[in-house]
Protein backbone atom coordinates (compact mmCIF):
# COMPACT_ATOMS: atom_id res chain seq x y z
CA UNK A 1 0.00 0.00 0.00
CA UNK A 2 2.91 2.52 0.72
CA UNK A 3 4.24 1.88 -2.30
CA UNK A 4 1.36 2.23 -4.55
CA UNK A 5 0.87 5.79 -2.66
CA UNK A 6 4.73 6.60 -3.18
CA UNK A 7 4.05 5.89 -6.75
CA UNK A 8 1.09 7.90 -7.16
CA UNK A 9 2.96 11.01 -5.45
CA UNK A 10 6.35 10.41 -8.18
CA UNK A 11 4.04 10.03 -10.84
CA UNK A 12 1.70 13.65 -9.52
CA UNK A 13 4.83 15.09 -9.11
CA UNK A 14 6.39 14.98 -12.34
CA UNK A 15 2.71 16.28 -13.83
CA UNK A 16 3.88 18.81 -16.02
CA UNK A 17 1.30 22.43 -15.78
CA UNK A 18 -1.16 22.38 -19.09
CA UNK A 19 -0.48 25.25 -21.04
CA UNK A 20 -3.65 27.23 -22.19
CA UNK A 21 -4.67 26.83 -25.54
CA UNK A 22 -3.35 28.54 -28.29
CA UNK A 23 -5.51 30.39 -30.02
CA UNK A 24 -5.30 29.89 -34.34
CA UNK A 25 -6.01 32.81 -36.71
CA UNK A 26 -9.24 31.57 -38.25
CA UNK A 27 -9.03 34.25 -40.78
CA UNK A 28 -5.63 33.29 -42.02
CA UNK A 29 -4.29 29.87 -44.26
CA UNK A 30 -1.17 29.22 -43.03
CA UNK A 31 1.73 26.74 -44.67
CA UNK A 32 5.47 26.16 -43.95
CA UNK A 33 7.93 24.18 -46.29
CA UNK A 34 11.61 24.32 -45.11
CA UNK A 35 11.86 27.51 -43.41
CA UNK A 36 9.53 28.84 -46.17
CA UNK A 37 6.15 30.43 -45.06
CA UNK A 38 3.05 31.25 -47.16
CA UNK A 39 0.10 33.40 -45.70
CA UNK A 40 -2.83 33.88 -47.50
CA UNK A 41 -6.30 36.01 -46.02
CA UNK A 42 -9.38 33.16 -46.59
CA UNK A 43 -11.58 36.39 -47.60
CA UNK A 44 -9.13 38.12 -49.84
CA UNK A 45 -9.55 41.80 -50.80
CA UNK A 46 -9.61 42.24 -54.41
CA UNK A 47 -7.63 45.78 -54.87
CA UNK A 48 -8.02 45.81 -58.71
CA UNK A 49 -10.22 45.82 -61.40
CA UNK A 50 -8.30 47.29 -64.30
CA UNK A 51 -4.87 46.10 -65.38
CA UNK A 52 -4.26 49.93 -65.68
CA UNK A 53 -4.92 50.45 -61.60
CA UNK A 54 -2.71 46.97 -60.97
CA UNK A 55 0.11 48.20 -62.90
CA UNK A 56 0.43 51.79 -61.78
CA UNK A 57 0.62 50.88 -57.89
CA UNK A 58 2.26 47.46 -58.14
CA UNK A 59 5.47 49.39 -59.68
CA UNK A 60 5.46 51.71 -56.60
CA UNK A 61 8.14 51.56 -53.44
CA UNK A 62 5.60 52.21 -50.88
CA UNK A 63 2.65 49.08 -50.75
CA UNK A 64 -0.72 51.19 -50.08
CA UNK A 65 -2.83 47.55 -50.07
CA UNK A 66 -2.11 44.93 -47.31
CA UNK A 67 -1.37 41.42 -49.55
CA UNK A 68 -3.68 39.40 -49.68
CA UNK A 69 -1.48 36.44 -50.11
CA UNK A 70 2.05 36.76 -48.59
CA UNK A 71 5.83 34.42 -49.30
CA UNK A 72 7.98 34.51 -46.77
CA UNK A 73 11.56 32.99 -47.86
CA UNK A 74 14.29 32.51 -45.52
CA UNK A 75 17.36 32.04 -48.50
CA UNK A 76 17.46 34.29 -50.12
CA UNK A 77 15.54 36.50 -47.45
CA UNK A 78 12.54 37.92 -49.31
CA UNK A 79 8.86 38.85 -48.83
CA UNK A 80 6.36 38.32 -52.35
CA UNK A 81 3.11 39.79 -51.66
CA UNK A 82 0.91 38.81 -54.18
CA UNK A 83 -2.08 40.99 -55.58
CA UNK A 84 -5.53 40.32 -56.92
CA UNK A 85 -6.96 41.95 -60.09
CA UNK A 86 -10.12 40.60 -61.47
CA UNK A 87 -10.95 42.06 -64.98
CA UNK A 88 -14.51 42.35 -66.27
CA UNK A 89 -14.44 39.49 -68.25
CA UNK A 90 -13.87 37.21 -64.80
CA UNK A 91 -9.32 36.54 -65.17
CA UNK A 92 -7.57 36.80 -62.69
CA UNK A 93 -4.52 38.83 -63.07
CA UNK A 94 -1.77 38.25 -60.54
CA UNK A 95 0.49 41.18 -59.38
CA UNK A 96 4.03 40.28 -57.16
CA UNK A 97 5.76 42.97 -55.10
CA UNK A 98 9.57 41.51 -53.69
CA UNK A 99 11.03 42.86 -50.33
CA UNK A 100 14.64 41.70 -50.51
CA UNK A 101 17.11 41.76 -47.26
CA UNK A 102 20.40 42.52 -47.24
CA UNK A 103 23.13 41.15 -45.35
CA UNK A 104 23.07 42.44 -41.95
CA UNK A 105 20.21 44.59 -42.67
CA UNK A 106 16.79 44.53 -40.03
CA UNK A 107 14.10 45.54 -42.82
CA UNK A 108 13.06 44.56 -46.33
CA UNK A 109 13.15 46.89 -49.22
CA UNK A 110 11.62 47.28 -52.18
CA UNK A 111 12.70 45.61 -54.60
CA UNK A 112 10.71 45.02 -58.09
CA UNK A 113 6.61 44.81 -58.95
CA UNK A 114 5.03 43.16 -61.45
CA UNK A 115 2.08 41.58 -62.87
CA UNK A 116 3.12 37.88 -63.13
CA UNK A 117 0.16 36.05 -64.43
CA UNK A 118 -2.97 35.71 -65.49
CA UNK A 119 -5.88 32.74 -65.01
CA UNK A 120 -8.85 32.38 -66.93
CA UNK A 121 -12.19 31.55 -64.52
CA UNK A 122 -13.14 27.93 -64.50
CA UNK A 123 -17.28 27.58 -65.06
CA UNK A 124 -18.69 26.64 -61.74
CA UNK A 125 -22.31 26.77 -60.75
CA UNK A 126 -21.68 29.40 -57.98
CA UNK A 127 -19.98 32.04 -60.05
CA UNK A 128 -16.09 32.00 -60.67
CA UNK A 129 -12.94 29.41 -59.35
CA UNK A 130 -9.68 30.51 -60.06
CA UNK A 131 -6.98 27.64 -59.45
CA UNK A 132 -3.77 29.54 -58.58
CA UNK A 133 -0.06 27.87 -57.85
CA UNK A 134 2.14 29.30 -55.35
CA UNK A 135 5.63 28.14 -55.28
CA UNK A 136 6.93 27.99 -51.39
CA UNK A 137 10.08 25.55 -51.59
CA UNK A 138 11.87 23.07 -54.45
CA UNK A 139 9.69 20.67 -52.74
CA UNK A 140 6.01 22.56 -52.09
CA UNK A 141 4.17 24.00 -54.44
CA UNK A 142 0.65 25.43 -52.74
CA UNK A 143 -2.49 25.09 -55.38
CA UNK A 144 -4.75 28.28 -54.00
CA UNK A 145 -8.70 28.13 -55.03
CA UNK A 146 -10.02 31.51 -55.42
CA UNK A 147 -14.10 31.85 -55.81
CA UNK A 148 -16.53 34.50 -56.13
CA UNK A 149 -19.77 35.56 -57.27
CA UNK A 150 -19.68 36.11 -61.38
CA UNK A 151 -20.04 39.80 -60.51
CA UNK A 152 -17.32 42.59 -61.82
CA UNK A 153 -16.30 44.52 -60.18
CA UNK A 154 -15.47 42.16 -57.21
CA UNK A 155 -14.30 43.65 -53.73
CA UNK A 156 -12.98 40.02 -52.14
CA UNK A 157 -12.47 36.60 -53.03
CA UNK A 158 -12.81 33.29 -50.74
CA UNK A 159 -9.32 31.40 -50.52
CA UNK A 160 -8.96 27.71 -49.86
CA UNK A 161 -6.75 24.88 -50.41
CA UNK A 162 -7.02 21.34 -50.60
CA UNK A 163 -3.92 20.79 -48.62
CA UNK A 164 -4.72 22.64 -45.33
CA UNK A 165 -7.65 22.91 -43.48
Amino acid sequence: MVAAVAALVIVTGRAEPQSPPVALDQSMIRVQSQGNELFAMREAPVAYSTLEQMSTSIAATTATRTAPVRVVRTSPPQEIDYLLCITNGGTLVLGERVHTRAAGERRFAFARGAIVRSYPSLSVPEGWLWLVDVPLSRETTVTLQLRARAHWPLESVSVTTADVP
